[in-house]
């Protein structure tokens, strides 16, 4: 299945939600517990298995991004001599 960028992004918030909804840790890597979310999108989202593992994979990322609170600020020193 071809999809583009929206389609794509809808499906990693779908999944996204049922991985919040469920409360799975975001360091999971039980290929049991994966395989629920793979199976979903391959099945109810139809697409191949090997995108419907990228876009579990993507969810996590897309859910760690939005929960990380660390920020590096970087500031380079002035140079007052």
């Amino acid at each position: 299945m071809s999809m583009d960028d929206s389609q794509r992004n809808s499906f990693v918030l779908q999944i996204a939600n049922m991985l919040e909804n469920d409360k799975v840790s975001l360091d999971e890597q039980d290929p049991k517990i994966l395989q629920k979310y793979q199976k979903f999108a391959s099945n109810q989202l139809e697409m191949e298995d090997s995108d419907a593992v990228e876009i579990v994979n993507e969810a996590f990322l897309y859910l760690k991004m939005q929960h990380s609170t660390d920020c590096l600020l970087y500031t380079s020193p002035s140079p007052r001599d």
